[in-house]
């Protein structure tokens, strides 16, 4: 969970820096929205569970961690097919 809410720092920062320039504007918002879906399904798991190491945690934090390399390999290609 830390490094989920460590990614999602960076996250929320690269949208403060930086407009997401993409010539597919539906699948970024889909992105974030599914990595919004994961986060509050993993805190909400955690709230229950009571436990980091649960399994069930750790399989939506992995599930996460896969969806924000999505989203950040995403905005990478995005932005240098504008260059």
């Amino acid at each position: 969970m830390a490094e989920a809410e460590h990614n999602s720092i960076h996250m929320s920062s690269l949208h403060a820096e930086a407009p997401i320039i993409s010539h597919y504007p539906n699948r970024t918002a889909d992105l974030a929205e599914e990595i919004d879906r994961l986060r509050k399904a993993m805190t909400d798991t955690f709230m229950r569970e009571h436990s980091f190491i649960a399994e069930s945690v750790m399989e939506l934090s992995r599930q996460l961690d896969l969806k924000i390399n999505e989203y950040m390999k995403h905005v990478l290609m995005s932005r240098e097919g504008v260059r």
